[in-house]
């Protein structure tokens, strides 16, 4: 009687190997997937609070402005340094990686990236006021975009006498 011999492997074969392959994958994904989505979230909460501090900044600055041109009309002030004034602000903007402080300092914040800085300030006048004279109120608007979306905007309501 003849004696069937078996052939047993003593390594993997290509289908166990390939099976190890998507088991440790798939372990390995599961378990960075919360350090990845932990770090977009620190990142997106950087730049919110970025945002915040930026759009403050920017009020803050414009609020040390006199209410209107202390020289009457504008005087041809073509940089922020040089401004007098709340509505000298109006329409200045910041593109994203332009962001500086007051004194000129580039903002070099990972956070900033992407980030842009827009103000408009509008005359804002009370019922029945004569609109052919200057507004009694000023709003501003700094707004905070993160490519192009909104992260954050502050609005303020300034009275002639406050300045």
């Amino acid at each position: 009687m003849r004696r069937a011999h078996h052939l047993h492997a003593d390594g993997l074969t290509l289908l166990e190997a390939l099976l190890a392959a998507v088991v440790l994958a798939m372990a390995a994904s599961a378990v960075i997937m919360p350090y990845a989505v932990g770090a977009q979230a620190t990142m997106r909460d950087a730049r919110q609070t970025l945002a915040v501090n930026l759009a403050q900044d920017m009020m803050e600055e414009i609020l040390t402005k006199a209410f209107s041109d202390p020289e009457g009309d504008e005087t041809g002030e073509k940089d922020r340094s040089s401004w007098d004034d709340m509505d000298d602000y109006d329409g200045y903007e910041e593109k994203a990686g332009t962001i500086r402080s007051f004194d000129g300092t580039l903002m070099d914040d990972p956070a900033a990236a992407g980030l842009s800085r827009h103000v408009s300030v509008v005359g804002v006048y009370v019922s029945g006021q004569d609109t052919g004279q200057p507004p009694t109120f000023l709003r501003i608007t700094v707004e905070i975009r993160h490519n192009g979306q909104t992260v954050t905007s502050l609005s303020r309501l300034v009275y002639a006498n406050a300045s």
